[in-house]
């Protein structure tokens, strides 16, 4: 059984579906990359599987099973308590998602304070002890400081520290390298796959960049306008991408091994640029292969360990 296993989810933000039949699974141990641009709906799926959505003009169905628990269906009490002990997320903006006006050590020690039991003295040295281990110099002094009083590199180090408090058995990292710089990024990931390595945490990876998931993830599930367009091993998924959209992500990469001069080719058009699911393929009004065949019916997934939503015998080849 997979540690998490996320079937049929959808997200709707009022008439507007932000995430339209997800499905994938984590087992333990394993790194999964869920990737695509902006609005594509890998941090909505997130959050909903980590039960952090509004309630309020959001409407959330499927199932997202941890160790065969639908975690929909668990009372707000025990979703809290698994929640920082058995699921931990880094969130993608570390300025924001830490509160300004607490120091560093009292946003450490809430953690530790209400899953651990940990207090006073024996909190504060532990959360000492996580900022060490996360790679922040002097972390004793450092916990007695702000967020501002941090650079971006050492506050994205802070949520990790946090999320890792409790050594949770799932960790899910939305876009942990972002707005880091080259340098910073390298030893985010570093930290982040010496955790998986040492204590068997499974990581979810959400990213749009190609370069971190080829470094980093096991298996890989792209997304386009809310659902899965193509699934398999990061091996397989480099070497013969099968959808248009995968084929443009990896084409618009720079690559060492190209010409200098040789440019690049960016996706046509926006990520607003999309047609219902149910009218064809949603990617079809910026693809550079569409047919007739793209917009006559609901795409389904095809393949078996390597999985696509396209129409076109040459993505099946």
């Amino acid at each position: 059984m997979a540690l998490l296993e996320v079937e049929q989810l959808r997200v709707a933000f009022g008439g507007a579906t932000a995430v339209d039949g997800v499905d994938f699974h984590v087992d333990e141990g394993q790194v999964v990359g869920l990737v695509g641009e902006s609005g594509c709906g890998k941090s909505v799926t997130s959050l909903a599987v980590m039960g952090l959505l509004p309630r309020r003009g959001v409407t959330v169905s499927g199932e997202a099973r941890f160790e065969g628990v639908d975690l929909f269906n668990l009372p707000r009490p025990e979703m809290r308590r698994r929640r920082g002990s058995d699921l931990a997320m880094v969130f993608q903006d570390p300025l924001s998602s830490l509160n300004p006006v607490v120091q560093i050590g009292c946003q450490i020690t809430e953690v530790l304070e209400r899953h651990r039991g940990l207090r006073g003295e024996a909190a504060r040295k532990e959360a000492a002890n996580l900022l060490d281990r996360v790679g922040i110099p002097d972390p004793a002094r450092r916990l007695g400081e702000y967020p501002h009083q941090l650079s971006g590199g050492m506050r994205q180090r802070v949520l990790i520290a946090i999320a890792v408090a409790c050594a949770p058995r799932l960790l899910i990292a939305d876009e942990p390298t972002t707005a880091l710089d080259v340098t910073i990024q390298a030893q985010i990931l570093e930290l982040l796959k010496d955790l998986v390595d040492t204590e068997g945490t499974a990581l979810l990876m959400i990213t749009h960049d190609l370069g971190v998931v080829a470094g980093l993830c096991h298996e890989v599930n792209v997304l386009y306008s809310g659902r899965v367009v193509e699934s398999a091993p990061a091996g397989e998924l480099f070497a013969r991408p099968t959808h248009p959209y995968t084929v443009g992500l990896l084409g618009s990469i720079p690559r060492l091994d190209l010409p200098i001069h040789e440019p690049l080719k960016p996706i046509r058009g926006s990520i607003a640029d999309v047609i219902r699911w149910n009218d064809g393929c949603a990617f079809a009004p910026r693809c550079d292969r569409v047919t007739e065949k793209c917009v006559e019916g609901e795409p389904t997934l095809a393949g078996g360990a390597h999985t696509h939503r396209c129409v076109m015998e040459e993505a099946i080849a």
